[in-house]
């Protein structure tokens, strides 16, 4: 999406080669014109690793012409990442961007490597300009400085056409795992993953452009309508609770400024962004690790190698009912439930959803023999039993995959459905799509 536009300037980098380890690197750019400006940030972290103490990641500072602007967490160890962030509005004429090696917040033995920047001005006729332009500045929950703990890996949007021909954007965060709120199995169990994602922000525009409301996820879920500053047209944000929800008042010493990617989730749940970006699961699952979230860990509830789960997506309308799947195993009498037997973990959400079943260790795509989605009755039983029986409606679509050895989403193995209504009581089969 940004090629085009970081074609257009480059930054003037250093002669010779790049070291293992550099503490900071300074980059000159020239804006042409008084603009907002994008960086695409080329860097890994050598030596480091999420999964393991002192050594999860590094942050790095980003500093333009002496200031302050914004941090950067390096998750994925060696591996180079690219990192698209806005600067903000920057004036016309020759700069100096700084990325260094953050000291305080770093882990002691994680490396810094920066290989390449570019930076350009944000394009005022690109068809993302409006949404990029809008997206929010997050500063960092406090007591995730230096623990490596929820961090933000992905910020996308989303757009909604409104009746009088304006539209509603709305921003979302990917975190790698929540501190507080649901508890991981879960999570497994009623999301399909241990990583937090929570939508932060959104604002609506007129026909004309003109902005209506602006609302933003405040503790406990409420929406409320932004107050807060913003630097030109972006918002301010602190993450403010254990499970990343938001207030438009505070800050922290680390803040985060990501160009949000596009999504069109018209046919897909929300972790559809994870499986466009397949690392996020090896990172999701690493924090898991380190936290002792795994069975036999140290922080209960538990849960076992994200490797041995099936995970899958289904669209259903639940009708004062539930959902569970459940998968069996060739030449195994037993079957495995998405929901362990727990009603509250069970699906009662209407729309796109994911959720997983465990299944033993090494377990492939041709053990599996059968997956079935059960109706569940999910009213009170203490309330007189009046009306028509629940029942919920499968929409067509979907699908479901193993992960690899390096937590890659695998090939999807189920096969295509008509649309089916499942009165409570009954489990219809789904068809198979496997390995021959």
């Amino acid at each position: 999406m940004l090629n085009a536009l970081f074609a257009v300037l480059l930054a003037a980098m250093p002669q010779g080669g790049v070291p293992e380890q550099a503490i900071a690197r300074e980059f000159h750019f020239q804006m042409p014109v008084a603009r907002e400006a994008l960086a695409e940030i080329t860097a890994s972290a050598p030596g480091a690793s999420w999964e393991r103490t002192a050594a999860e990641g590094v942050v790095a500072t980003i500093s333009l012409d002496g200031e302050y602007n914004q941090d950067l967490i390096l998750t994925r160890g060696g591996e180079q990442q690219t990192f698209r962030v806005f600067l903000g509005p920057v004036a016309a004429g020759v700069h100096l961007l700084r990325v260094a090696r953050n000291e305080r917040w770093s882990a002691a033995s994680a490396g810094l490597n920066i290989s390449d920047v570019r930076v350009a001005p944000l394009d005022m006729n690109a068809p993302e300009y409006r949404a990029i332009s809008h997206a929010p500045i997050l500063y960092a929950r406090a007591d995730t400085l230096g623990r490596f703990t929820d961090a933000p890996l992905l910020t996308w949007y989303e757009r909604f056409p409104q009746p009088d021909g304006g539209e509603t954007i709305q921003y979302s965060i990917v975190y790698t795992n929540e501190d507080g709120g649901t508890p991981t199995d879960a999570l497994m169990a009623r999301w399909g993953r241990t990583t937090d994602i929570e939508y932060v922000y959104r604002l609506t525009f007129d026909r004309a452009g003109n902005i209506g409301d602006e609302i933003y996820q405040a503790p406990d879920h409420h929406d409320l309508k932004f107050q807060g500053h913003k630097l030109g047209q972006h918002p301010f944000f602190l993450d403010a609770t254990l499970n990343n929800v938001f207030l438009d008042v505070g800050y922290s010493s680390i803040q985060y400024r990501f160009v949000p990617v596009p999504a069109d989730l018209t046919q897909h749940s929300r972790e559809e962004l994870m499986d466009e970006d397949p690392w996020i699961y090896r990172v999701m699952a690493q924090e898991i690790q380190r936290e002792g979230k795994l069975r036999g860990g140290s922080h209960p509830p538990t849960i076992a190698d994200q490797r041995q789960y099936l995970y899958l997506e289904l669209n259903a309308e639940n009708h004062g009912s539930a959902l569970a799947v459940w998968v069996k195993l060739k030449h195994d009498p037993r079957l495995r439930s998405s929901h362990l037997g727990r009603l509250d973990f069970a699906i009662s959400r209407n729309g796109w959803f994911r959720t997983t079943v465990e299944l033993p260790p090494n377990t492939k795509p041709d053990d599996i023999e059968s997956v079935g989605v059960e109706c569940i009755d999910a009213r009170d039983p203490r309330a007189p039993m009046n009306g028509p029986a629940p029942d919920a409606v499968l929409h067509s679509g979907g699908k479901a995959f193993l992960l690899d050895k390096n937590y890659r989403p695998g090939a999807n193995v189920l096969g295509l459905h008509e649309q089916l209504t499942i009165k409570s009581g009954e489990m219809v089969a789904l068809p198979l799509s496997l390995p021959r």
